[in-house]
């Protein structure tokens, strides 16, 4: 698989083989970096879509009240003042609950842009591990995708924006969620920080946006597959926060698969496009063996697209 993956481009089949191979052998790792990252997560987001329900609960009974003292005082002769009571009470509430809703908001959407990606990059450095033939460090992929932080938040302040933007108009967005949809592997597994990163993305995508598309759509869809399973689950188990917690933990299972699948298409991108490679392979690849000197490795980490030469040899 190693030389395959960093020698020729995959097709999709090859793809969602290896992302099946590589998940079920590093399905241990994977809950580790689940336990640690996505269960907290989990806990948090089953709390603020609690605290959002209640709040949207609030404001439907604050509004049909409303309604109803506003029917009741325009019967009476001071309208006038009893209006301006409804107004007083009702919406200084009505504010309040306006104001924990937007925060609830905010907090998901934080945990989504912001802490989502670190177990993300953690499970794909899992990955390269295991395609590079390395011992396996969970520890070590975490503590690297931590210290990424700072570069996780402002690259995901700049992603999140123009995201935004681009989905007032549709199209844009589409195009550009693909587009810049492996950022996080180049900012986990490059080394690229903020608009490098998303340009780098693109680059990886320009020329195949369909063809990413398409396996990004089978990967997705997996993952619905298997978040069905975990939905007919959920059904069954008595209703309440840990059930909550419970389901949040096991779509997040589905997400690891699909981070797992879309580290192989990076990396197999990567090597086929830009000529990147391990550097124990280019150093190999630049000392002679007993039979003559290794093949050439291109490429240059700077993340420049190589021109692939052919050379000529006498038979």
């Amino acid at each position: 698989m190693r030389n395959e993956i960093y020698n020729r481009e995959w097709r999709w089949i090859e793809q969602l083989s290896a992302a099946f191979h590589v998940f079920s052998a590093n399905i241990s790792s994977v809950i580790k970096v689940m336990a640690v990252i996505f269960l907290p997560i989990s806990i948090l987001q089953s709390v603020i879509l609690s605290r959002m329900t209640a709040d949207t609960q609030l404001l439907s009974e604050l509004l049909q009240t409303g309604n109803e003292l506003a029917s009741g005082y325009s019967n009476l002769a001071t309208a006038g003042e009893g209006t301006k009571y409804m107004l007083h009470v009702d919406f200084s509430t009505l504010e309040q609950a306006l104001m924990q809703t937007l925060t609830n908001e905010m907090l998901y959407f934080a945990i989504v842009l912001f802490l989502q990606p670190v177990g993300i990059i953690a499970i794909a450095k899992v990955v390269r591990q295991y395609i590079d033939a390395k011992d396996i460090s969970v520890v070590k992929a975490l503590s690297e995708a931590f210290s990424l932080m700072p570069t996780i938040i402002v690259t995901g302040i700049i992603y999140g924006v123009l995201m935004v933007l681009g989905y007032m108009v549709i199209v844009p967005g589409i195009y550009f969620n693909i587009a810049w949809g492996f950022y996080l592997f180049c900012i986990g597994l490059s080394g690229k920080k903020g608009w490098a990163a998303l340009k780098y993305s693109k680059e990886l995508v320009k020329g195949k946006w369909w063809r990413t598309f398409a396996y990004l759509w089978l990967l997705s869809i997996v993952a619905m597959l298997w978040n069905s399973v975990f939905q007919l689950i959920y059904v069954f188990v008595p209703a309440g926060t840990a059930s909550d917690i419970l389901y949040q933990f096991l779509c997040y299972f589905s997400a690891a698969f699909v981070a797992a699948g879309k580290t192989l298409l990076f990396i197999n991108r990567e090597a086929v496009i830009f000529g990147v490679r391990p550097v124990a392979d280019i150093s190999a690849a630049e000392m002679p063996g007993e039979d003559g000197p290794a093949e050439s490795v291109e490429g240059t980490v700077e993340g420049e697209p190589v021109e692939q030469k052919e050379e000529k040899k006498d038979e």
